[in-house]
């Protein structure tokens, strides 16, 4: 049975609105799947824009307002991983467990709000500290319970291509960010981008204060077993289901796969290796390069930013790199990718004559970690299957969980190699790591029976 909620006050604001005819334009437009997207993608774009924001600004705002180093900049970088890792978990298990989606993110939101003001106004280490951690927690909310609003309204067959289309939000806010926080740092003081950010935030949180809150279906499959499936139709569509087949006989009960058994797979703990190492290196080089440019170059915090939008841009290829991956094989992929990586980091840290040549070893650079990672999930999300089972949230669980940890030791140690030895000796590290750590994505047992192979047919 549907129907007009029962309203308690007809005189209040909140409850004229839910009590508006279900006919109305205002009632379908809150309700509508487009206006739900939508909002997500705000929400997404904002929260990465604010990420994006900081990256020319806090090296600046720790050294030369607070007098402080590089170890502390790096620190205060790493602290969004932690806030993120440990928001993401409790998010998911609370908006599961209430079957709300509104209140959470708007919790977030309002989190996003004061974090970036905090920002603004911070006047001592500590405060830059707690708000960086609040920007982390917010960003839990903001994609565990953003996707998990998406899974609501759109059936799971279409959410793959849903979802694929809502986070180019978030390319485009970590694209945009770092250009306009350099700017404004700039022209406008050094708390003009973080008032920016807040202005979008709370024009954010009345987006999703308008929006109805979704249906919830009784016992419905757990939000993120839907949205790790969508995850693995956005890299791989296709990859592991044939739509052409229909199974006329009774299928085999698959076997339980626990965390613990994919933590003992090869494959899947060469992946999570991959992630973890590929992630600390790219969050690795947020907190040095602006420190090294300004050091060696006297960039400004206008150019800097603009510096890191070439470092950015090409992520945009990562539906191409996709295909090539499906095509070529993931491992082969992955692999090339962080040989790039390992190539382009000591190229980043040569002196040039001009601090625009260094525009294209960071493009190669930034291109390298699509490359790296754009295979890994549909890879782990391949294994499960060829395991025979349905472990998908768990994966996209773990994959999280190895990007977190990366998110976080790259900019702690990047601010501690800074201090010690410098830029060159910190971008000579990170590569001499991913030569280290490249063949392990390959599979070195069906390169050697291709190569019995060759040699018996010789």
């Amino acid at each position: 049975m549907t129907g007009i909620p029962t309203v308690t006050n007809p005189t209040s604001p909140i409850n004229q609105i839910m009590a508006e005819p279900s006919g109305s334009a205002w009632y379908r437009a809150r309700r509508s799947r487009i206006s739900v997207a939508c909002v997500v993608a705000l929400t997404l774009f904002i929260d990465m824009l604010v990420y994006g924001v900081v990256i020319p600004c806090l090296p600046m705002l720790v050294i030369d307002r607070l007098k402080g180093n590089s170890t502390m900049v790096g620190f205060l970088f790493g602290c969004y991983a932690f806030g993120l890792l440990l928001a993401t978990p409790v998010f998911a298990i609370l908006s599961d467990k209430y079957q709300n989606r509104r209140y959470p993110m708007m919790a977030g939101m309002l989190g996003l709000v004061v974090s970036t003001l905090a920002f603004a106004i911070a006047d001592t280490y500590v405060l830059l500290v707690l708000a960086r951690v609040a920007q982390g927690v917010a960003g839990g909310a903001s994609w565990t319970i953003g996707l998990g609003m998406l899974a609501d309204v759109f059936p799971t067959k279409k959410l793959g291509v849903v979802m694929g289309t809502v986070l180019t939000a978030h390319t485009v806010g970590f694209a945009i960010g770092p250009a306009a926080g350099g700017f404004l740092y700039e022209y406008g003081g050094f708390s003009a981008p973080f008032t920016f950010c807040a202005g979008f935030a709370v024009i954010n949180f009345f987006a999703i204060v308008w929006i109805a809150e979704p249906l919830h279906k009784k016992h419905s499959e757990k939000t993120s077993v839907k949205v790790s499936r969508a995850q693995e139709d956005i890299e791989a569509e296709g990859s592991f289901t044939n739509n052409e087949e229909t199974p006329l006989l009774p299928q085999a009960k698959k076997p339980k796969v626990t965390m613990w058994l994919l933590l003992k797979n090869w494959r899947i703990m060469s992946c999570l290796l991959c992630v973890v190492v590929s992630a600390s290196v790219f969050a690795g080089i947020e907190p040095a390069l602006p420190i090294h440019l300004q050091l060696t170059y006297n960039a400004s915090a206008s150019t800097i930013g603009l510096i890191f939008v070439t470092m950015v841009v090409p992520a945009f290829l990562a539906p191409l790199i996709g295909h090539l991956s499906d095509k070529i094989g993931r491992q082969v992929i992955s692999a090339t990718g962080m040989i790039l990586m390992a190539v382009a980091s000591p190229l980043v840290a040569l002196h040039f004559e001009s601090i625009y040549m260094i525009i294209p070893p960071l493009m190669i650079f930034g291109l390298s970690s699509p490359v790296t990672l754009t295979p890994v999930l549909p890879e782990m999300g391949e294994t499960v299957h060829d395991m025979g089972g349905a472990a998908y949230a768990q994966v996209y669980a773990l994959y999280n969980m190895a990007y977190s940890i990366g998110m976080f030791i790259g900019p702690v140690l990047a601010g501690a190699v800074m201090a010690s030895s410098g830029f060159e000796t910190l971008m000579l590290a990170f590569g001499f790591s991913l030569l280290i750590c490249s063949p392990v994505m390959m599979d070195w047992f069906a390169i050697w029976r291709a190569i019995k192979s060759f040699v018996r047919r010789d």
